[in-house]
């Protein structure tokens, strides 16, 4: 399991007075979710870790290495990052060759690149639509092809930002199941999300940000157990936990509906 360590990092963009400011955060679980309002900082924090943008200050250590003595190969190995906007992410004819793309700039064996596409392809459920432009697909579509262009580089460590966005429900369960199995085999998955709901259900760990601070990290559990990081982050529990509170005055922590069924069989 690869471990991400960030001590003292300090960016600030040129244009804004906003500033991210980490001084000691270690990443080693192997589902992770990073929470917080829109401005706190969590898109900047992926840049950094995929080295889109440099630090002003500070180290990304990811294994013990510093992130910026990696090769343009190590890294492509090392960590991968599936945007928020599937388009940013799209410029090949068709499909197939979007999942190539990368790959071959890896890999020299023309057969193993075509079958681990394939692979890819098939673990999102676009085969059928291999030959397709990747801008004549719909905006789920858009998405699932950008996964499996991470998929097909299967790197260390899986980045992804508001993965569920523009998702409808199967592809959302189709996403989640298959960070569960990269987290199994031994992958770290990293994803934004604003759904608390979905972040309470599958991750072991919650990273809330705040004002490009770190204000909480731990477990989903302690998160929501805790109002003050929780309002810090401006954010809300999971539904419910809301529903367990405003009709039954029940103040306990349930990450799932599930949770609350098994504690209470009788108002199922």
């Amino acid at each position: 399991m690869s471990t991400i360590q960030i001590s003292n990092l300090h960016y600030q963009y040129p244009t804004s007075d906003f500033q991210l400011a980490i001084d000691q955060l270690s990443i080693a679980d192997s589902l992770v979710a990073i929470v917080g309002q829109n401005g706190a900082g969590k898109s900047t924090l992926f840049k950094l870790l995929t080295g889109l943008v440099q630090p002003q200050k500070g180290a990304v250590k990811i294994n013990q290495r510093n992130l910026a003595t990696l090769t343009p190969e190590e890294r492509l190995r090392t960590i991968g990052i599936v945007f928020q906007d599937p388009s940013s992410q799209l410029f090949n004819p068709t499909v197939e060759k979007e999942v190539a793309w990368s790959l071959s700039q890896l890999e020299s064996d023309a057969e193993l690149v075509q079958a681990t596409v394939k692979k890819a392809l098939a673990s999102v459920g676009l085969t059928k639509l291999k030959d397709q432009n990747p801008f004549d697909l719909s905006l789920p579509e858009k998405k699932l092809l950008t996964i499996a262009t991470v998929l097909a580089i299967n790197p260390q460590i899986y980045l992804f930002d508001e993965p569920m966005m523009s998702l409808d429900w199967p592809s959302q369960r189709l996403v989640t199941d298959l960070m569960q199995y990269l987290a199994q085999t031994g992958h770290q998955v990293i994803a934004i999300t604003h759904d608390m709901d979905w972040a309470a259900a599958t991750f072991s760990k919650m990273v809330a940000l705040a004002a490009g601070n770190v204000v909480f990290e731990g477990t989903p559990t302690n998160f929501f157990s805790c109002p003050e990081p929780v309002k810090k982050a401006g954010l809300l529990p999971p539904r419910i936990m809301t529903i367990a509170q405003e009709v039954f005055n029940d103040h306990h922590v349930y990450l799932t509906p599930q949770d609350y069924a098994e504690k209470y069989p009788a108002h199922q």
